[in-house]
């Protein structure tokens, strides 16, 4: 946490506006670890980060701009992640794929857990096209990477997004859904989610392959 008399009162130079930005992204990750975003609020943020509310919407102007821009910098780094794997082992077979990819999912679940914000909330925000660009930017630069011509590799990388969430809504721990878990009855529904969805992209990537 940052003392007030550290921080100064507007970050003038493009370097500490983007040090001021940081900021303000990692103090609303921490308040969302512990609260539903629903519940949290600017003023949070603000409080957290200890700037004037006023500040705050200097870089962001609503809530959803703020998990938008989370997401993107999430987007970011699992695409770094996925990247560096496929460049790493190189897969050639559909199996070897899904695998990859799925390992590359497993260790970001701030992503997975902001990705089930985005049809709901987060797409409500006047900068829901210009993260679409930047997701699509990331898709370019990681199709030649996959074993497939361009149109499929891109094709493979949407339909990983839509699985990814698919899995993660089953898999996300809420109070309540920790609650309907104590049934035995419900026990099919307690599922790993890099094992399902390895299986799920190992046989999406089967059927596709050309």
């Amino acid at each position: 946490m940052f003392s007030q008399s550290s921080r100064p009162a507007r970050a003038r130079s493009p370097e500490e506006k983007l040090v001021r930005r940081g900021d303000i992204l990692r103090a609303a990750e921490r308040l969302w670890t512990t609260t539903p975003y629903a519940d949290l609020s600017m003023n949070e943020v603000a409080r957290e980060v200890q700037l004037a509310k006023g500040t705050l919407y200097l870089y962001f102007s609503t809530k959803e701009d703020l998990f938008l821009a989370l997401l993107a910098q999430h987007y970011q780094a699992w695409f770094s992640d996925l990247n560096a794997l496929l460049d790493e082992r190189q897969p050639k077979q559909p199996d070897e794929v899904a695998d990859v990819i799925a390992q590359s999912l497993s260790s970001h679940e701030a992503l997975r857990r902001l990705q089930l914000l985005l049809g709901s909330v987060l797409e409500r925000s006047e900068q829901a096209i210009v993260f679409h660009q930047k997701v699509v930017a990331l898709m370019q630069e990681t199709a030649p990477r996959l074993p497939y011509p361009h149109d499929l590799a891109m094709r493979v990388l949407v339909h990983t997004e839509a699985l990814s969430v698919g899995w993660q809504h089953l898999v996300e721990e809420i109070p309540a859904r920790r609650n309907l878990m104590l049934n035995p009855d419900l026990k099919p529904l307690m599922v790993n989610f890099e094992e399902e969805l390895k299986v799920s992209l190992r046989a999406l990537l089967n059927y596709l392959q050309p």
